[in-house]
């Protein structure tokens, strides 16, 4: 009589085992820990999670020192490319703007396309050093005064370092703004810096104070303003913030509200090993 092997069941088992790999190297993997960059004007040096997919999200509505409104919805799409590197896309997202004593206008802001590089973890005195570097597509109506119509490009040198309970970024940023052809054209240079202080509170609770400037250039005035703000950690992976920027110059705005959230979507890739 011939012997038939069960190769069936063979395969079951093979299934299953392969999924219980699965299921323990996913068990392996660290839990999903959002790094806010939101609402701070400033970022952190430290970069995603390497692996994962994280959204900033929020909403903004602008008080203008001469009159009228400006409200935004700003995001920020990151992914953890490597352990010290991160691919962004950003933008302010849909814009309602009311020129003083005109009908409001609204439509979808520009978008940003960046990557940022921590070079320097834990370095000398504990700082963490990075790079960044942006750039601003033209997305936004220039007929409906929501954008230039032009495009930027942005370098940024990033800071960081924490103190106990106090977390402390420092930007130092120059961007090269594009000039309408009508105004001569080229670039403009407009330097900009920022210090920011995160205070931890206890396991849930944070709050934030910064300072920052952009400088002046042929077509606005110089901006100075300070920012607070408050944290609440729902979890590892969502973060939800809150808080007001009250400008200091005259360039800037007189007083700006905003509302959001960081959250870790999940993994687009498993790291190796785990």
């Amino acid at each position: 009589m011939t012997m038939r092997f069960p190769w069936h069941r063979v395969a079951h088992i093979s299934a299953a085992t392969g999924l219980l790999a699965a299921t323990c190297a996913l068990a392996d993997e660290p839990p999903i820990e959002v790094n806010p960059n939101r609402p701070s004007f400033a970022t952190p040096a430290r970069t995603t999670q390497e692996g994962v997919v994280e959204l900033e999200l929020g909403l903004q509505d602008n008080v203008p020192r001469d009159g009228g409104s400006l409200s935004s919805s700003p995001f920020l799409l990151k992914l953890g490319v490597l352990s010290s590197f991160e691919l962004r896309l950003g933008g302010n997202g849909l814009l309602r703007q009311g020129p003083p004593g005109a009908p409001a206008t609204s439509g979808f802001g520009d978008t940003t396309l960046g990557a940022q590089w921590c070079y320097l973890k834990n370095g000398p005195l504990g700082l963490d050093l990075a790079i960044q570097a942006t750039a601003k597509l033209p997305t936004a109506s220039s007929a409906k005064g929501l954008g230039s119509g032009q495009s930027d490009t942005l370098l940024m040198l990033l800071f960081s370092r924490d103190f106990g309970p106090y977390h402390v970024d420092v930007n130092a940023i120059e961007t090269w703004l594009g000039v309408p052809a009508e105004a001569g054209g080229g670039h403009e240079r407009q330097p900009a810096g920022t210090v920011c202080v995160s205070r931890t509170l206890n396991k849930r609770w944070s709050l934030t104070g910064e300072v920052y400037t952009i400088g002046a250039t042929s077509q606005n005035p110089r901006i100075v303003s300070n920012l607070w703000a408050a944290g609440y950690k729902v979890s590892s992976r969502l973060v939800l913030d809150a808080g007001a920027d009250v400008g200091l110059s005259h360039g800037a705005q007189k007083i700006s509200f905003f509302a959001g959230f960081t959250a870790g979507l999940g993994r687009f890739r498993h790291l190796a090993g785990h």
